[in-house]
């Protein structure tokens, strides 16, 4: 499919500067300055200069591409980017933070204490608000009861289920659709696994995401079940954590069900070498990086065959007929100290509502987060995969965000993570059971918050 090219007249805006006080208009060939940026993500993915995707041979825009585009609207305002790995990046990001030097945290919304709450901007901001539908929330440090947007995801990158449909068709089982449950996975998932009838190849019913993202598969399904673990208080020492209950329980005997079904390889922790090619042996899949999956299925020659599906929809409370399919995201975040906050807030927005930056997402194999931007899926992907990403986006339980909810907070408590990644492994693998695993985690967080006291 060749990718739609965008052209349209430069108009100059005028920029609403939103900081407290009164409003003033700008030209945006008046702004001037230099924006220094920092961390981890695409911009590292992709270069300067651009690359060529080893799996799909597709070519990915540098990020000079959006930066010519940005200094067609601000001609005056430079945009310096140093683009990090993501090898201890959270570490980096702090210091890189810490040092004052920079204006823009890449991915640094994880830490509020050094980003601004954009609360304000966002509100200020129709064209914003009412297009953005995730935001990377974190704690209030000074109210844990309050949520609040430390930065704008400008990504997104929804958990999809990839379905095999060679292998449904060669059991005789008839292909769901997003109405399905977690009780109806787990039956497809044993009735695919096995001798296929017409192939005579052993088959598996389902992988989970990597064992080493154990994590993912538990936000999942605490969502999809309602499993809301946090009553938080205004003093974090306050918050009371009932990680150690049935429904708990319960999300650890999926992992635990799940995995009878799965290949050996999965259960060992090694990549899944056959995935999204002719020797696919898995009818189910939970996988993130949709969209480079996508480009490996297309390279491969196999978009008749395979399918995304969002995961089920979540089983009641507040966000009950709401997606399951966790969101994650790329995000931008504006360094607290910042003398630049208006310059770096219209950077945030060029990126989250330029056509031309939208369209640059698209080219790097990235799904935009505003929803207006949608549709350049649908022009990208086969209906098979871009609507499922679109139910998704659509669907994605408002104010929800994959590392701060009811649900889960990957921020404030401690070795949640990782007590998490072992704990769902250790079940995975038989060695420990669900009431053992959550009573461990649940252990591991009373010692944390007890020493905040």
């Amino acid at each position: 499919m060749k990718k739609k090219i965008l052209s349209f007249a430069l108009t100059i805006p005028m920029i609403m500067m939103c900081s407290a006080g009164a409003a003033s208009a700008v030209s945006a060939e008046e702004l001037e300055g230099t924006l220094r940026m920092y961390g981890p993500g695409l911009f590292t993915e992709v270069g300067a200069e651009g690359t060529v995707d080893i799996v799909s041979g597709l070519e990915r825009p540098g990020y000079d591409k959006l930066l010519e585009r940005w200094n067609e609207l601000y001609p005056n305002v430079k945009v310096e980017i140093e683009a990090i790995p993501w090898d201890n990046w959270k570490a980096a990001v702090q210091t890189a933070a810490m040092s004052g030097d920079y204006d823009i945290i890449i991915h640094g919304n994880g830490n509020a204490d050094f980003c601004l709450d954009l609360t304000e901007y966002i509100e200020n901001d129709p064209e914003v608000k009412d297009n953005v539908t995730f935001y990377p929330f974190r704690r209030n440090p000074e109210n844990f009861t309050e949520v609040k947007a430390y930065g704008i995801s400008y990504t997104l990158n929804p958990i999809v289920c990839v379905l095999d449909k060679q292998i449904f068709e060669d059991y005789g089982v008839e292909l769901p659709d997003s109405s399905w449950t977690y009780d109806e996975i787990l039956s497809l998932a044993e009735q695919m696994t096995g001798e296929d009838p017409v192939t005579g190849k052993t088959t598996y019913g389902i992988s989970m995401c990597k064992a080493a993202d154990m994590y993912k598969n538990y936000k999942v399904l605490s969502l999809g079940l309602n499993d809301v673990i946090f009553d938080f208080s205004e003093k974090l020492a306050d918050t009371k954590v009932s990680f150690d209950n049935p429904t708990t329980v319960n999300v650890f005997e999926y992992i635990q069900k799940f995995g009878e079904f799965s290949s050996p390889d999965y259960l060992e922790g090694l990549n899944l070498a056959n995935a999204w090619t002719e020797e696919n042996d898995t009818a189910m899949t939970w996988a993130d990086g949709a969209y480079t999956i996508y480009n490996t299925i297309k390279a491969n020659g196999l978009e008749d065959r395979f399918m995304f599906l969002p995961l089920p929809k979540v089983a009641e409370g507040v966000d009950a007929g709401r997606t399951s399919s966790v969101l994650q995201d790329l995000n931008m975040a504006i360094y607290k100290n910042t003398e630049q906050k208006e310059l770096a807030w219209t950077f945030l927005k060029f990126m989250l509502t330029d056509e031309q930056a939208q369209q640059w997402l698209i080219d790097t194999f990235s799904i935009p987060a505003n929803t207006q931007y949608t549709g350049l899926i649908q022009e990208a992907m086969s209906e098979d995969y871009a609507n499922a990403i679109a139910e998704i986006i659509a669907s994605n339980p408002f104010g929800f965000d994959s590392s701060a909810s009811d649900y889960y907070d990957s921020t404030w408590f401690g070795t949640l993570q990782s007590d998490i990644v072992t704990a769902g492994d250790m079940v995975l693998q038989g060695q420990s059971t669900a009431e053992e695993a959550v009573a461990n985690i649940q252990a591991n967080i009373d010692t944390y918050i007890s020493s905040l006291e």
